[in-house]
């Protein structure tokens, strides 16, 4: 299997037949920087070598042998992260063993239209937050080849999920029954720490500590993460049993930052959702210097399947871009949203409660100024690469922050957490991750989705070119359909 990810990787990468120019010239564009709040107007900027090499008055600007892309009425911004994903690589269906995945000839054309979907709607890098060994090695490989410049696609940022066995936490006579604690399953603090060691030793950008580790446990992977320069993104511990942490304990030995709002509304459930906890948790965690990814569509996505038994709607001029594999997982019986089982399960009637309360808690968190980051948790239903991104910069708007936060969360910040000696901002000597919008996003938040193209790791994609290719991309989703047992009713 490693060998046949590693030929498909190696064709993905082999340079185009015509190697792209490494300098362009964007001229009479307004530029917005980002770390701060000004708009540089009727701006030349030169990029050259994967780098922002000049922003100058538009007039002094003449560069011999750069392409010239004309920016007059458009906006460049720094490029938009999703800092919570989970990408379905090809490397990761094929270890799954199912029959029907193993059976399909992809040839790189499944991961390479994931990564364009992210281009197209201005996301030029995402966060991958953990799966299974074989979709990490693959993600890893992935990563590596974007970098070396010979595959199109967002600057892939990969966690080492670390996590216990769920039975550690709930009592200590199952916890007596489990298997010795190893760093694959630690539930000791040595285990713990040699998790997040050895995930440094394989390349690993960041760890994601998951729920199920217990307090010691817990606290021995954020420690060493923080000992070895690697951040930590991901869930709270569980609370209410010997082993757990508690919120005084989270607090005082912080991740860098937390997945999701929907882990601090976990914690309010103790309090029974009380309106004055809501400050309570915004101070805690502005006092910790904690960033927080709210992942407000993933609890609406969440919460409409639980009301209307049905998948929630999505923007339909993409819904045709969806690949055939991610598409047959929105639907019962792949998805559990859709299950009795999930309608059933305990405080499941607090699923819309839930969704409210993190939608005023991430407007607190913002006005105590924690730094607020934009996720998504694609491919969660209806919420595919890229475009759920645009979604979520809704969402944020929407709980009223101004657009200028709005843009700083999806991009600065982001970049501050996974790239941490880089600011984000669109000023000399950044790296050129960049998006070109054809309308102001200060003006109004849905310019976003007026992408004119991006430059990723300094090479230009027009909207057009990244359009063209997925819809090559697309030609064989019938066949693939069929393979799969049939198209997806809602297309």
């Amino acid at each position: 299997m490693l060998a046949s990810l590693m030929l498909t990787i190696t064709l993905l990468a082999a340079p185009p037949a015509s190697p792209p120019a490494d300098s362009w010239l964007v001229t009479n564009v307004s530029v917005i920087p980002l770390d701060t709040g000004e708009v540089l107007k009727e701006r030349a900027v030169l990029i050259r070598n994967g780098r922002i090499e000049a922003i100058s008055p538009a007039r002094k600007r003449r560069i011999r042998g750069a392409t010239v892309i004309d920016g007059s009425g458009k906006f460049l911004v720094p490029g938009f992260v999703d800092a919570h994903v989970h990408i379905a690589t090809e490397g990761g269906l094929r270890a799954s063993k199912e029959p029907a995945l193993a059976a399909l000839r992809l040839d790189g054309r499944h991961d390479r239209r994931i990564l364009l979907s992210f281009l197209k709607a201005g996301v030029t890098g995402a966060a991958n937050l953990g799966g299974s060994v074989a979709g990490d090695e693959a993600l890893l490989q992935l990563r590596d080849a974007i970098a070396a410049g010979g595959l199109p696609g967002p600057r892939l940022f990969v966690g080492k999920r670390i996590n216990g066995p769920r039975a550690a936490v709930a009592s200590v006579p199952d916890a007596a029954a489990l298997p010795p604690s190893s760093p694959d399953a630690p539930r000791t603090a040595a285990d713990g720490a040699a998790a997040v060691r050895a995930a440094q030793a394989r390349g690993y950008d960041f760890i994601k500590p998951y729920q199920f580790l217990d307090r010691d446990t817990y606290r021995a992977v954020i420690d060493t993460a923080r000992e070895l320069g690697l951040p930590t993104t991901g869930h709270l511990p569980e609370l209410g049993c010997e082993t757990c942490a508690d919120r005084a304990f989270v607090f005082a030995h912080p991740p860098t930052n937390i997945a999701h709002a929907e882990e601090l509304v976990r914690y309010a459930r103790a309090s029974d959702f009380a309106p004055a906890d809501i400050d309570a948790l915004a101070e805690a965690v502005a006092a910790s210097r904690v960033s927080v990814t709210p992942t407000l569509v993933t609890l609406n996505s969440i919460v409409h399947m639980y009301r209307e038994r049905e998948l929630a709607p999505m923007p339909r001029d993409w819904l045709p871009l969806v690949d055939p594999v991610t598409r047959r997982d929105w639907h019962p019986p792949r998805n559990r949203y859709l299950g009795e089982a999930f309608r059933t399960q305990p405080d499941a009637d607090t699923f819309p409660i839930g969704r409210d309360y993190a939608r005023l808690l991430t407007r607190a968190l913002w006005k105590h100024g924690v730094a607020l980051t934009t996720g998504t948790d694609a491919a969660m239903p209806r919420l595919y690469y890229g475009v759920s991104l645009q979604q979520e910069m809704r969402e944020l708007r929407a709980v009223g922050l101004p657009p200028i936060d709005v843009l700083r969360a999806a991009s600065v910040h982001a970049h501050r957490l996974f790239a941490r000696s880089e600011s984000g901002a669109v000023r000399e000597g950044a790296i050129a991750d960049l998006v070109l919008l054809d309308a102001d996003p200060l003006a109004d938040i849905d310019n976003i989705a007026r992408v004119a193209g991006v430059f990723v790791h300094g090479r230009w994609r027009s909207i057009a070119d990244i359009d063209a290719e997925l819809t090559g991309l697309r030609a064989n989703d019938a066949a693939l359909e069929a393979s799969l047992g049939g198209a997806d009713p809602g297309h």
